[in-house]
C-alpha cells in the first residue's frame, strides 16, 4: 500500500514529465504522417502511371494491327486484280495505314500523330543468323510501328506529359511517357502441290467435243501442233526437226487424210511413212521419250519408228465420229495426249498448250510473279503428283538445268517456274495420288515427326503453307492403310458448328489424302485448295481447305479453255494475295 502511495505522490510531484512525452509522440506522429502521405502519393501516382502506360500500350497495339490490315487489304485488292501488290511510300495503303493508326489510337483515348508516329519498314530473313531483322524505311513495307508519345511540356495538349496528382510533393508535377508496338505481315514457306495426272490434258482431247465444243477443241489441237513446229525441237546430236512444218508424208494437214482401209500396214504405206533416205526412214515417229535422268532419247530406229506409227494408226482407225480413220495433225496430237502422255514416251508435250494443264502452268507463273512483286520474303517449293508424288528439285531435260536440292523451298522463284513450265500432263503417269503429294509437301515443310533428323525446311518465323490443286478424284493410296482409331470427322469438318461432320467419305484413297492434310494442319500448316474442272473432287477440296484454315478456289470448267485459263490465273492470284493476318512482333515502352 505504501508503494502505491509513493508512486502517486511522485507523479503529482512531476506533472511536466507526462506533457513532455505527449509532445514527443506528436512530433513522431507528424513525421510518420508525412512519410505515410509520401507513400500514398507515390502509390497513387505510380498506379496512375501504370494505368496510363497500359492504356497507351493497348492503344498502340490495336493501332499497329489496324494499320497493318491496310497493307494486307491492299494486297488482297491486288489479288482481285485491283492495284499493285508492292506496298511502298507512294501507295495509297500507306496513307490509309497512317490515318487508321491515328484513328484507332484516338478511339482508345490515345493521341498518335499519323505523320510522325507511324513508321514503316521491311522484315527480311537472314539465312546466316536465322533471324528476321527489320530495316526501317526499306521497301516494300511489311512492318508497321506505331508510337504514342506524351512528351509535350504543355500538359493540356493531347500529347502532353502525364500530370501527377501528388507530384508537387516530390518536386515533379508531370512525367514523360512513350510506348510503341510493331506489327508485321508474316512471310510464308509455300509448297505448291500440283496435279500432274493425265486427265490434265482432257480439255484438249477429241473426247471433249461434247463438253467444250468441237471448234474449241480443234483450236487447241491446232495450237499444240503449231507450238511444236515453232519450237522446232531437233533429234539429239542432229539438225533434223522432229516436227517439220510440212508434216510426215501424207500426214500433212490439221484435218488429216482419210484412208478407209483397216489394214495397219497398208495405211502405213499409203501415208508414205515407209519412205526411206539412205536406208533410214524419212519420217521417224516424232517422239521417243526421255531416259530416267530426264535427257531426251535419240531418234528411234526404223523398226521402232514403224512400231510407234502403227500404234498411232491403230488408235485413229478405231476412233468414232468425224476423225475416225483421218490421219492428220489433230489426231496425232490427240494420240500423244491419250496414249503417250508421259515424259518417258513423249518428250516435247511440255512445249504445247494442252488444257487444263497449261492454265495451271500459267496460273503458277502468275503466282510466282505476284510473289516477286510483293517481295515479302515468301519462299516456294514444288511437289507434283500422279500415281505417286515427286518433290521437284532438279531439272535437266536438255533444254534447261535447275538444281535446288540444297534449298528446295527457295526464294529464287524463277527456278520453280522453270521446273513447272517444263512439265506436261501425265508427266510421270496417269493416276491421281493426292495423298502422296500432301505427304511429301508436309515433310518438306515440317519434317517427319517420327524422324528426329528430318525437321523440314520451314524457316523459324515463317508461316508454313500448302496449296493443293486437282482436276480429278484421288484414286491412289497405301493399300493397307486405314483411319486411326477414334477418328471423328466432326473434329475437322463441322462447317456450321452443330457438332456434326459436314463432310465424310468411306473411300480410303480420299480418306488418306484428308488424313495427310490433317497431319500437316496439326503442326500449324495453312492449306489452300483449288478444284479445277467438272470432274474435280470439290467436296474433298472444300473440306481440306476448311480444316486447314485456308481458302477453297473452285474453277468449275465446262467453259472454253481460254475462260478456264483466266479463272485459274485469277485463282492463283487470289491465293498469292492471301497473306497471313498481321502479328505483333513485340510491344513495350521505350
Amino acid at each position: 500500500m505504501k508503494r502505491i502511495t509513493h508512486r502517486l505522490e511522485a507523479r503529482l510531484a512531476h506533472p511536466r514529465s507526462s506533457s513532455l512525452r505527449r509532445g514527443v509522440v506528436s512530433i513522431l506522429a507528424a513525421f510518420l504522417l508525412v512519410g505515410v502521405f509520401a507513400f500514398v502519393a507515390f502509390a497513387v501516382d505510380t498506379g496512375l502511371m501504370t494505368l496510363t502506360q497500359t492504356e497507351m500500350q493497348n492503344a498502340v497495339d490495336a493501332a499497329a494491327l489496324a494499320a497493318s490490315q491496310e497493307i494486307t487489304g491492299a494486297i488482297y485488292d491486288a489479288g482481285q486484280g485491283a492495284g499493285d501488290a508492292s506496298v511502298d511510300s507512294n501507295s495509297i495503303a500507306v496513307a490509309a495505314a497512317r490515318e487508321m493508326a491515328a484513328n484507332v489510337a484516338g478511339l482508345n483515348g490515345v493521341y498518335v500523330d499519323p505523320n510522325e508516329d507511324v513508321a514503316f519498314g521491311k522484315r527480311s530473313y537472314n539465312a546466316a543468323t536465322g533471324e528476321w531483322p527489320i530495316v526501317w524505311g526499306a521497301e516494300p513495307y511489311n512492318v508497321v510501328r506505331v508510337t504514342a508519345r506524351r512528351d509535350n511540356t504543355d500538359t493540356d495538349e493531347p500529347d502532353g506529359r502525364l500530370r501527377l496528382s501528388f507530384g508537387w510533393a516530390v518536386g515533379m508535377s508531370s512525367v514523360e511517357m512513350v510506348t510503341s508496338a510493331t506489327a508485321f505481315v508474316e512471310a510464308r514457306d509455300i509448297e505448291l502441290v500440283l496435279d500432274f495426272s493425265a486427265s490434265m490434258n482432257d480439255d484438249s482431247s477429241i473426247r471433249s467435243f461434247g463438253s467444250l465444243g468441237r471448234s474449241n477443241v480443234e483450236a487447241s489441237l491446232d495450237g499444240m501442233w503449231d507450238a511444236l513446229v515453232e519450237a522446232d525441237p531437233k533429234w539429239p546430236g542432229t539438225t533434223t526437226s522432229k516436227f517439220p512444218a510440212t508434216g510426215f508424208g501424207d500426214i500433212d494437214s490439221y484435218y488429216g487424210t482419210y484412208i478407209p482401209s483397216s489394214n495397219t500396214s497398208s495405211i502405213y504405206q499409203s501415208l508414205d511413212l515407209n519412205d526411206t533416205i539412205g536406208g533410214a526412214v524419212k519420217y521417224p515417229f516424232p517422239q521417243a521419250g526421255r531416259y530416267s535422268n530426264g535427257q531426251p532419247k535419240s531418234k528411234p530406229s526404223n523398226s521402232t519408228s514403224q512400231s510407234l506409227w502403227y500404234g498411232y494408226i491403230n488408235y485413229v482407225k478405231n476412233l468414232s465420229g468425224t476423225y475416225r480413220k483421218r490421219y492428220g495433225y489433230r489426231t496425232l496430237m490427240d494420240y500423244l495426249q491419250e496414249q503417250r502422255y508421259a515424259s518417258d514416251q513423249s518428250e516435247d508435250l511440255w512445249r504445247t498448250k494442252h488444257y487444263p494443264f497449261n492454265g495451271v502452268k500459267a496460273g503458277a507463273s502468275l503466282f510466282l510473279s505476284f510473289l516477286t512483286e510483293l517481295d515479302f520474303g515468301d519462299e516456294v517449293g514444288l511437289v507434283s503428283y500422279g500415281g505417286y508424288s515427286q518433290v521437284e528439285m532438279v531439272l535437266n531435260d536438255g533444254d534447261a538445268y535447275v538444281d535446288i536440292s540444297s534449298d528446295p523451298i527457295t526464294g529464287v522463284y524463277s527456278d520453280i517456274d522453270t521446273i513447272q513450265i517444263h512439265k506436261q500432263a501425265g508427266h510421270y503417269d496417269g493416276w491421281t495420288g493426292m495423298g502422296y503429294g500432301i505427304q511429301d509437301a508436309k515433310e518438306m515443310l515440317i519434317g517427319d515427326p517420327n524422324d528426329s533428323f528430318n525437321n523440314g525446311y520451314t524457316r523459324y518465323g515463317a508461316r508454313p503453307t500448302m496449296i493443293i490443286m486437282t482436276d480429278g478424284q484421288t484414286n491412289q493410296g497405301p493399300g493397307n492403310w486405314s483411319l486411326p482409331s477414334g477418328w471423328d470427322w466432326a473434329d475437322w469438318t463441322d462447317y456450321d458448328g452443330d457438332g456434326d461432320a459436314d463432310y465424310y467419305t468411306y473411300d480410303r484413297k480420299k480418306q488418306y489424302a484428308f488424313w495427310e492434310a490433317t497431319e500437316a494442319i496439326r503442326y500449324g500448316v495453312t492449306i489452300h485448295t483449288m478444284s479445277v474442272g467438272v470432274d474435280a473432287d470439290r467436296d474433298l477440296m472444300e473440306a481440306i481447305a476448311f480444316a486447314g484454315n485456308g481458302v477453297w478456289m473452285n474453277i468449275p470448267g465446262g467453259t472454253t479453255v481460254t475462260q478456264m485459263e483466266e479463272e485459274l490465273i485469277a485463282a492463283f492470284r487470289q491465293i498469292a494475295a492471301k497473306v497471313p493476318p498481321a502479328k505483333l512482333i513485340h510491344s513495350g515502352s521505350n
